[in-house]
């Protein structure tokens, strides 16, 4: 049998024999909230948790992070590019929801013509150590968007909580290979799997919110002007919150930062969202999305339409974030199923692509 066992008073033999050759990211308790960040003490580690507020994208999309550093030399400039992500990482203890979020951002930044470098060798360089949602939260709608809170599919290695032990699935290579190197582990019963599949019934079963976005994108793409837009945009603060908290938006911007009195400085890379005014803002003036309706239509058709139509896969995973720190209670689950709801003969048969352009 391949899977093993993992008895909770073993986590920090685990965890030392892993940290001396990996960066050992996981969940812990900070100021009320829990975040990921790379730990060096095993009893930090919280897997008692519904999910993080900062989602762990942030390992391998930072919020800031440096591309390159420059310095004048005279006429001259001298460009240093920066090393990322070479060393290896084991991210542990990552939900479902959020490790199939690397999924989403490896099509974002790995596919195509062009390769983002700084992610892609972080992702190679990752281990990725999932936990099953035993209790999803009432604003998780994973099942909703191809997820389950028991999805095996997007880890190396997946646990599940059985009270004084967790269940260890190896799922990739990467995940056999490190199972194998932990020989101490216990073997697994038939009695532990049983357990396990029963516990996935139940968190399924208790995921209150369906809904059927089968048509979504077919349905956003003949709306593009519908009032809906108007509505659901009056309580928008425009705060970006539900887009600095997505496990899935990708936005960025880079700007040059100089050292005062000093010829040198950094290029950087920092999150950005659709959802500020200037973030569309040309240096005309002129700025294509000025209003908040155009914003908020951007997030909803950006995820459940055009993700669709480049990537064939709905860009959001259920996690629940967006509605559960929204300040105005702005709840996505609720406007899909109000878009749902328009009627067919409502739709407008005019291409999303033409109006965005013109928009």
């Amino acid at each position: 049998m391949e899977e093993k066992l993992l008895i909770k008073k073993d986590m920090s033999r685990l965890f030392n024999e892993l940290a001396n050759e990996y960066n050992f990211f996981a969940p812990v308790k900070e100021k009320g909230n829990i975040i990921f960040k790379n730990i060096s003490n095993p009893e930090e580690i919280e897997l008692e948790y519904f999910n993080s507020k900062i989602p762990p994208k942030e390992i391998l999309f930072p919020r800031e992070e440096t591309i390159f550093t420059y310095e004048y030399e005279g006429k001259d400039i001298k460009i240093e590019e920066v090393k990322a992500g070479e060393k290896k990482k084991i991210i542990f203890g990552i939900r479902p929801c959020d490790a199939y979020s690397y999924v989403l951002l490896d099509n974002f930044f790995m596919s195509g013509k062009f390769v983002d470098d700084f992610f892609s060798k972080k992702k190679e360089n990752s281990i990725l150590i999932g936990i099953a949602c035993n209790t999803p939260k009432q604003t998780c709608f994973c099942t909703s968007v191809g997820g389950h809170p028991f999805k095996k599919d997007d880890v190396d290695l997946f646990l599940v909580d059985l009270d004084d032990k967790y269940l260890m699935y190896p799922i990739s290579d990467k995940g056999k290979d490190l199972i194998q190197k932990l020989a101490w582990l216990t073997e697994a019963k038939e009695s532990d799997l049983k357990k396990a599949e029963e516990l996935s019934k139940q968190a399924e079963s208790s995921i209150s919110t369906k809904i059927n976005l089968e048509n979504i994108s077919k349905k956003l793409e003949g709306n593009f002007e519908h009032p809906i837009w108007k509505e659901i945009s009056e309580a928008c603060l425009g705060c970006g919150t539900c887009t600095y908290l997505c496990p899935t938006c990708t936005c960025f911007d880079v700007i040059d930062e100089n050292e005062q009195y000093i010829n040198r400085g950094r290029r950087i890379r920092i999150w950005d969202t659709c959802q500020f005014c200037l973030y569309t803002l040309e240096t005309s003036g002129h700025n294509p999305r000025d209003k908040t309706f155009q914003r908020c239509r951007n997030r909803i058709l950006h995820k459940f339409s055009y993700y669709t139509v480049n990537y064939d896969l709905l860009g959001c995973v259920g996690c629940g974030r967006c509605v559960q720190l929204c300040p105005v209670n702005n709840d996505i689950r609720e406007i899909l199923k109000k878009i749902n709801d328009i009627k067919e003969e409502n739709i407008v048969a005019e291409s999303i692509y033409t109006k965005t352009h013109n928009n």
